[in-house]
């Protein structure tokens, strides 16, 4: 299997070396940065990465910040384009853990997922939790999904995720803006892409700053309600 690791990084210039260098520990993945328009040092950290291990690693630059959704959808385009038929979606801010990735591809392939969620709460003893409320509006996604959708997850929001080449495709084509995770799940399910999950270890933040931050937590609840509800109506699209 192909298999490209996407790390979309938007400010992580203090812990996407570190990323990438853990990354680089395991065979058998090439490695994606795509810069999200970036004010840090994100930009020049990729562009020196490149070079150093340029048989793996290669990297994007978007010209403003586009947002999550866009650099995500960059990464897929770029994985489309270059015939990978995996693709993993993998944060730079040091949060994801290394030991979980070869288990959740083998997870994804095995049961021919074409979304497979990383679970930070299929592991009781993970010593990194999110706060108390974040956990809250999680559990408020899985329902709403679960409800709308049949898809049983326990950690929509987890950006840590394995794609399916058909997955791939579709998303290339159309992927949500602004906080794609919880959406990106109900339109698997308009679309008959299989979804399922599987255990994985988190961490903190090495650096940077969360795409959600804690005085918009009200906003990003309305905001993606509002998407999921409205993408559930919408019409199938030609996967």
């Amino acid at each position: 299997m192909k298999t490209l690791v996407l790390v979309p990084a938007y400010n992580e210039e203090a812990a996407l070396a570190a990323t990438v260098e853990s990354l680089l520990t395991r065979e058998g993945y090439d490695i994606l940065i795509v810069n999200d328009g970036s004010i840090d040092r994100t930009a020049q950290i990729a562009v020196e990465l490149a070079p150093a291990h340029k048989s793996r690693v290669q990297h994007i630059s978007m010209s403003s910040n586009v947002g999550i959704g866009g650099a995500v959808q960059s990464g897929f385009i770029y994985a489309s384009r270059h015939d990978y038929d995996v693709a993993v979606q993998y944060d730079g801010d040091g949060q994801h853990s290394i030991d979980s990735l070869p288990d959740l591809i083998s997870h994804a392939i095995e049961h021919k997922l074409d979304l497979c969620v990383g679970s930070r709460f299929l592991i009781e003893d993970n010593t990194f939790r999110s706060t108390y409320l974040r956990r809250i509006g999680i559990r408020f996604f899985a329902w709403l999904i679960g409800l709308l959708t049949g898809v049983q997850v326990t950690d929509p929001t987890s950006g840590y995720r394995v794609y399916s080449r058909a997955a791939l495709t579709y998303f290339s084509r159309y992927y949500p803006d602004d906080y794609p995770e919880p959406e990106a799940l109900v339109c698997c399910a308009r679309n008959g892409l299989k979804v399922g999950e599987f255990p994985v270890r988190m961490h903190a933040r090495q650096g940077g700053r969360s795409s959600i931050r804690y005085f918009h937590s009200l906003y990003y609840m309305v905001k993606v309600t509002a998407a999921i509800l409205i993408d559930r109506i919408r019409r199938k699209e030609v996967v």
